[in-house]
C-alpha cells in the first residue's frame, strides 16, 4: 500500500536511497531541505521539497528523521558543536513543534541517531561490547546523540509506533566514510589509525535500507543498533579495503598526529564502539553482507561497475 511519507536528511547518503527506492515502490515523499533545487535536479517533479515545514499539507503516514551535519566532516569548534546540535535537536524541536501545531499524526516516526551514543571507548582488542540495553557515554557526540534522541520523545507522542535508529558506520559507494577513504587506499595510500585495535561498527548501506524498510512495515518498537553483526577493528579494516583494492596500506597515523590535526573529535578516530545489533538479530533479519569483506567487495564491484 502507497504511503506518503514526509523525511528530513532526504538528500543525504542514506535519505537520498532511501527516497528513490521508496519513489520506485510508488510512495508519495516530501523531504525537508534546506536546498529544495536538490530535490527538483534528482528527482524532478516526482519528489516534493520544501524548506518551511508549513509549506507541507498533511496528513503523513510515515515520518523519518534523519538530518543532520556530518559529525567527522569539520573540526570541533564551539561553532561547528551548536551546528551539529541545531541540524539534530534544533530540527526535530521544529518538527515537533509543527506536526503538534497542524496536529499531524503518524502511523510510524523513525528518528535518527548513532552509535556515539554509547561513548567512545579505548581500543583494546578485549574491548567490550554494547547493545541496545547498555548505558549510554558521556563525551560530546554520547551528550549530542542522548539529547537528539530526547528531542524525538515529542515525535513519538504523536505516533502509533516509533523507532530510534542507532547508525553506525554506513558503508557504501562513493559517499560516507569509503567515500573519503576510496581514492587513498586505492593509491597505496592508506593505513591503520593510532594502534588500531579501536572496533568499527559498520554497516553495507543496503542492508541499512533493507533494515529500515523491514521495521517500517513490522510491529517493531523501541531502540535499534542500525550496525552489521561482525564489527571489526580499524587494524583490521584497513587490511580487508586495502585487500579488496589490491594495494598496500603502508602509512599509518599514530594517535599524536591524530590528535594534533582533530582536535576532541579525534577520539572518534582513536576509540570506537564495539556495537552488536542484538534487536535485529533477535527478528532474524537477514543480512546480505554480514562480514566486512563481502560489503567491501560488493562495494568495489558497483564502484568499478560505474567507471
Amino acid at each position: 500500500m502507497s504511503k506518503r511519507i514526509l523525511i528530513t536528511g532526504g538528500t543525504g547518503f542514506i535519505g537520498s536511497r532511501l527516497v528513490s527506492g521508496w519513489l520506485a515502490d510508488g510512495h508519495e515523499i516530501s523531504v525537508l531541505t534546506r536546498r529544495p533545487q536538490r530535490v527538483i535536479e534528482r528527482w524532478g517533479g516526482r519528489v516534493t521539497g520544501v524548506s518551511d515545514l508549513y509549506q507541507l499539507t498533511g496528513p503523513f503516514d510515515w515520518l523519518i528523521n534523519l538530518a543532520g551535519e556530518g559529525i567527522a566532516d569539520q573540526r570541533w569548534t564551539a561553532a561547528r558543536k551548536r551546528e551539529l546540535r541545531d541540524s539534530r535537536i534544533g530540527v526535530t524541536g521544529k518538527l515537533a513543534e509543527w506536526a503538534m501545531h497542524t496536529g499531524q499524526r503518524f502511523d510510524v516516526v523513525a528518528s535518527g541517531s548513532a552509535i556515539g551514543v554509547y561513548g567512545a571507548l579505548a581500543g583494546t582488542a578485549e574491548q567490550q561490547t554494547v547493545d541496545e540495553a547498555s548505558r549510554v557515554g558521556q563525551d560530546f557526540a554520547a551528550q549530542l546523540c542522548t539529547d537528539w534522541e530526547a528531542a524525538a520523545q515529542l515525535l513519538y507522542g504523536l505516533s502509533e509506533r516509533s523507532l530510534m535508529l542507532r547508525t553506525g558506520v554506513v558503508l557504501g559507494e562513493r559517499g560516507g566514510m569509503l567515500g573519503r577513504l576510496w581514492l587513498p587506499f586505492s593509491l597505496g595510500l592508506g593505513g591503520r589509525i593510532g594502534n588500531g585495535e579501536q572496533y568499527l561498527s559498520w554497516i553495507h548501506i543496503d542492508d541499512y535500507i533493507a533494515a529500515l524498510n523491514a521495521l517500517l512495515v513490522s510491529d517493531a518498537v523501541g531502540v535499534f543498533n542500525m550496525v552489521a553483526p561482525e564489527p571489526v577493528t580499524n587494524t583490521r579494516f584497513t587490511h580487508e579495503l586495502a585487500h579488496c583494492l589490491g594495494r598496500p596500506a603502508l602509512l599509518p597515523m599514530p594517535a599524536e598526529v591524530v590528535r594534533l590535526l582533530f582536535g576532541e573529535m579525534a577520539d572518534l578516530l582513536l576509540k570506537g564502539q564495539r556495537v552488536l545489533p542484538a534487536r535485529l538479530l533477535e527478528r532474524t533479519f537477514a543480512y546480505h553482507y554480514a562480514t566486512l569483506p563481502e560489503a567491501l567487495e560488493s562495494i568495489r564491484q558497483v564502484w568499478a561497475n560505474s567507471r
